[in-house]
């Protein structure tokens, strides 16, 4: 496992393996105080634990800009990359993604848990979740899948998400909360180059990637428009 920047877990030791007992991840003891990363993806089943960040602070494994390419000894090191926050804070989006992809090994898995709105001046960016899809996919990987997560004062929550189906999210999307997307990906097949993709949504209007589509109707409409503006409320807590 490698993540980018050293991650916080806002988690006890003992409350992070009754968590993972509960989703049938874990059988180890619980012990007092809290959890780093390092064990807590130890508990996962990794043999082992890096970090890539620009800062010694927080004593990374790597001290790396994820701004520039990583170095190529790294490329196909990992099984799994985790960024719980850290693609906000890279200016150049586009070579942070391109060193995901660079890192993990054939069949390695790539998760991001980065802001999508409500987040202003927390990092550089806010992301639309057709980024993530049309990258990955563009970059030889399958299994996309997000989730959009809701952060209210004293409730946080869960809801599925594919923009590749259709229902498009409000550009005001999240109302008064903070919201994230949470993204996950494997990757299917290691390319020479990394691409830079065209968005979906204007591949299909104006590249000739359109597919036919039957009329919705009124009532289809009507909804399409109800299922994109509930996303929240059909939102399910942690």
């Amino acid at each position: 496992m490698v993540t980018y920047g050293v991650q916080k877990v806002e988690a006890t030791h003992a409350e992070a393996v009754n968590l993972l007992r509960v989703q049938g991840s874990v059988s180890a003891p619980a012990a007092d105080g809290r959890v780093s990363q390092e064990t807590l993806f130890r508990l996962l089943g990794f043999e082992s634990v890096e970090s890539i960040d620009v800062y010694e602070a927080e004593s990374p494994t790597h001290l790396l800009d994820l701004n520039r390419p990583v170095p190529a000894a790294l490329h196909g090191r990992y099984d799994a990359l985790y960024d719980g926050g850290t693609l906000e804070h890279c200016f150049s989006t586009a070579e942070a993604l391109c060193n995901a992809v660079r890192l993990v090994k054939l069949g390695g898995r790539v998760m991001h848990h980065v802001p999508l709105n409500n987040w202003v001046d927390h990092g550089f960016y806010q992301f639309s979740p057709t980024l993530f899809f049309d990258f990955y996919a563009a970059n030889g990987f399958d299994d996309l899948s997000m989730a959009l997560h809701f952060m209210g004062r004293k409730r946080e929550s869960y809801v599925a998400y594919d923009p590749r189906d259709g229902a498009r999210l409000p550009y005001s999307f999240g109302g008064a909360h903070k919201t994230l997307v949470f993204f996950g990906a494997r990757k299917a097949a290691s390319l020479a180059e990394p691409v830079f993709p065209i968005q979906g949504r204007y591949r299909r209007a104006f590249g000739g990637e359109a597919q036919p589509q039957a009329p919705l109707g009124p009532l289809g409409r009507l909804r399409r428009s109800l299922a994109k503006r509930t996303y929240r409320l059909r939102a399910r807590p942690l």
